[in-house]
Formats: structure tokens, C-alpha cells, sequence
């Protein structure tokens, strides 16, 4: 689906050493600045910024490390607090004079975006229609910010849960909640017998509640738990630390990259990627289910009832079993 606010954050970038993109997983094609600097907290988006060329830094959208940047470019994420999040930096690290671009539809709150940020430096109103309700606004930083914006302290881990106690933070999809439908395959993976799973992949493990619970029903097992979010992997890390789980946690974008095999592979596959619904999603976290499981192996997902997994994994795996269904959502064993 074609992103005009995003088309027209491209046209407006003035190429550039001290030109900064700060690029969401909205940033699906690149621009063509040939020396435009990139922060991304997508591995799938740094690597795409990387292979034309820019030099991309991948973290959580940390801009301390940057200096002497006169113009950044952003268009609006899904997720207020890292939006708010994001222009504090912006405005903090932007010299008297440097500009911050905002582009973003009017659907996303760009307009409120616009104007609480150009209120903070003392900006001048220059919001302009770029195409159909697509916005691109310019704010030249005249003063120090007079505040912040609330960004539900967006760097800090934040505990969500006490049994077992979970950390989260802002950036993480749902960081404040556990997902019913990861629930619903932990209660699957407890009522099955499943053994010989020494070793499990959590593919797109956000705050990283599947690999805890699964820890707790198979402690002796190794875990690796993957996620293209950077925000995800920092708090499922913490995780892993507070409950002692044996393995790792690894930025990888659908688990590429990943060489070894696994007896057992979780998995609560994202069905949205920014602002738009992908149906393949799910296929791609299926074939690299497919691609990771050692023989023999199992592999549990569970997905939107709307979701025809079924069809998805034809061709992949020799069997696809709905072993649980319940509050919208249904788990599939497959193998």
C-alpha cells in the first residue's frame, strides 16, 4: 500500500552529512539521499537503509550518540509515546536554526503531532497538505524546548506483571498487556505432551512472554527468542536475566540469520506492519518456522481467527492441527 505521507517526507530531504532520518518500520522503500543519515530501530529497515548505501544506525531511537545534525526527518509511528518520544530528542538535539520535519496522515494525529512540538521551540505555523490527507510539516527550532512531551518514560523497562514478574517498555507492540493470544498457546503447550524439546525459538518474541512461560513449563530447555523490534529485544533481555533462562536473545528480522535447528518453535506472528495490514506476514513466519525446526521437530502458532493459517502452511509442514480456540484466536500444531 503506498504511503503518501511517507512519499512526501522523501521529496521534502535535503541531502546531506547533517541531514538525520528517523526511520519506523512504516519506512518500507528507501529515499534516494545518497548521504543522508538513517536511526532505525528495525533490523529489517537498517539493512535495507544499509544495502543503497547510508550509513544507518540501528538502537531504540536513542539520539545521544549523534552531533552536529541541522535537519531530521520523521514520519509520525503508530505509537504515541514513541512519537513523543522521538520529537523530544529531535528538538533537544536540533541546533537554534536546525529544523525537524514531521510528515504523517491526518489519521495518525499529525496535526496535534505538529503543533504541540512546534509550540515546545517557538515555530512558526508551516503545516502543509501534501497528498490526499497526507500532512508534512516544518518546524525551525527558535528556542530551547520549554517542556516535554509525554512519552510514558519511554527508555525505561517497566514491570507489567508479578506472577511471573514481566518487564516491558513503550515500543514493545501492547508493552502493557499479555496478549490473550500468547495465553491461549501457553495453556496449548501446557496440555500437551511434548517431549524431547531441549531446544526452542521464540520467532517474534516481543517482551519476551512466551519464552518465560515456556521456560517455566520446560526449564531444562535452551531458548533463543528473536525480534526485529530493538525496543523488543532490550526488554525481553531482562527478561531472560531476572529468570535465569539458558540461551539468548537475538535482533533478527522473521528469525534470518538464525543457523541452528530447534525441536520446538513458538510463535504469535504479527499480522500488521506500520500503519497496514499484511496477509504474508504470516506466511513468512511460517517458512521460517519451517526452515528452523530440526526433524521431527513441532512447531505451535497462534493467530486471529480470520487468519487462514491453514492455507497459509500448505506446501510447509506435513501436518497443521488446531489444537485450541478461544477469544478470537486459535493455535495450530504443526510439524
Amino acid at each position: 500500500m503506498n504511503d503518501a505521507a511517507l512519499d512526501g517526507l522523501y521529496r521534502a530531504i535535503a541531502d546531506g552529512s547533517t541531514a538525520l532520518l528517523l526511520a519506523d518500520e512504516h519506512c518500507v522503500t528507501v529515499p534516494a539521499a545518497t548521504q543522508l543519515r538513517v536511526l532505525s530501530n528495525r533490523v529489517d529497515v537498517a539493512e535495507r537503509m544499509t544495502q543503497v548505501g547510508l550509513d544507518c544506525t540501528l538502537n531504540d531511537f536513542d539520539l545521544s550518540e549523534f552531533s552536529g545534525i541541522e535537519r531530521i526527518y520523521y514520519r509520525v509511528s503508530k505509537e504515541k509515546p514513541l512519537v513523543h518520544h522521538c520529537i523530544n530528542q529531535a528538538l533537544a538535539l536540533l541546533p537554534l536554526g536546525g529544523q525537524l520535519v514531521l510528515a504523517g496522515d491526518k489519521g495518525d494525529g499529525i496535526k496535534t503531532y505538529y503543533d504541540k512540538a512546534r509550540t515546545l521551540v517557538g515555530a512558526d505555523k508551516s503545516l502543509d497538505k501534501s497528498k490526499g490527507s497526507a500532512y508534512i510539516g516544518r518546524i525551525q527550532k527558535r528556542t530551547a524546548p520549554t517542556a516535554l512531551l509525554d512519552d510514558s518514560h519511554y527508555r525505561e523497562l517497566q514491570r507489567i506483571a508479578d506472577a511471573p514478574a514481566l518487564f516491558s517498555k513503550p515500543g514493545v507492540y501492547g508493552w502493557k498487556k499479555i496478549d490473550r493470544g500468547s495465553a491461549l498457546l501457553i495453556d496449548a503447550l501446557e496440555s500437551l505432551s511434548l517431549p524431547g524439546s531441549e531446544s526452542i525459538l521464540d520467532l517474534g518474541c516481543g517482551y519476551g512472554y512466551l519464552s518465560v512461560l515456556a521456560h517455566a513449563s520446560l526449564p531444562e530447555a535452551r531458548i533463543v527468542a528473536t525480534d526485529n523490534n530493538i525496543a523488543a529485544t532490550t526488554a525481553c533481555s531482562h527478561n531472560f536475566q531476572l529468570h535465569g533462562i539458558a540461551g539468548e536473545v537475538l535482533p533478527a528480522d522473521c528469525g534470518h540469520g538464525i543457523e541452528s535447528r530447534f525441536d520446538l518453535v513458538l510463535c504469535n506472528p504479527p499480522f500488521h506492519k506500520g500503519f497496514d495490514v499484511h496477509g504474508d506476514l504470516t506466511r513468512a513466519f511460517l517458512e521460517s518456522a519451517a526452515k528452523r525446526l530440526k526433524p521431527g521437530g513441532l512447531a505451535l502458532f497462534v493467530v486471529n481467527q480470520f487468519i487462514a493459517l491453514e492455507q497459509r502452511a500448505e506446501g510447509l509442514f506435513a501436518r497443521c492441527e488446531r489444537v485450541a480456540e478461544g477469544g478470537g484466536f486459535k493455535v495450530f500444531l504443526l510439524s
